[in-house]
């Protein structure tokens, strides 16, 4: 079973795509905002349309998909109809094609890569990077999409860790609802 992780975002959408536990592909999508005052309706349609296509090139081949769930209450992040459009846009996308779509919500996926549900993006990083030593971890956005597949591949029973997880580690998936008929299958 391929399993994708996504951590998406306006600007660096990070990507994993674990073809095996031994094997996960990394990637990120990158998008530039128009420069200030010539943001239009149609430059914004197109700059989601750009991030889609890149991200389903990527993640539409896989078998089941998790994507970070919006993180509502961040207080500093911009352009939040923006995003959640293009949230639903890929989740729509991937549910048409028949990709069944698991979200993960941002302290879930902190608490399985760190034991904490509160950890900064940093711990995160450096936490996945020599935990996921099989994956090619070049920042933030991937490290995330990189925990977020972890999680998805552990849930559908093929882990790609190699010991078993932390306590906390079990706490958080225990917060992940599988899509039926998946999740009758993992329970």
């Amino acid at each position: 079973m391929i399993v994708a992780g996504i951590d998406l975002s306006l600007s660096c959408t990070g990507l994993a795509l674990v073809r095996s536990p031994e094997r996960v592909e990394t990637n990120t999508v990158t998008s530039k905002p128009p420069p200030p005052g010539t943001e239009t309706l149609r430059s914004r349609f197109e700059r989601m349309e750009k991030i889609a296509d890149g991200v389903l090139a990527v993640a539409g081949g896989a078998d089941i998909v998790g994507i970070e769930a919006p993180a509502y209450g961040m207080r500093n992040a911009g352009k939040v109809h923006d995003r959640s459009g293009l949230w639903w846009h890929i989740v729509a996308l991937l549910e048409r094609e028949g990709v069944p779509v698991v979200e993960v919500s941002p302290p879930s996926r902190m608490m399985y890569a760190t034991g904490k549900g509160n950890a900064g993006k940093d711990l995160v990083l450096v936490t996945a990077a020599s935990t996921y030593k099989q994956a090619e971890i070049t920042g933030n956005d991937v490290a995330d999409a990189v925990v977020i597949a972890a999680m998805v591949s552990r849930l559908v029973g093929q882990p790609i860790e190699l010991r078993e997880p932390a306590q906390a580690k079990l706490k958080a998936l225990a917060k992940v609802h599988m899509p039926a008929p998946l999740g009758a299958a993992v329970a």
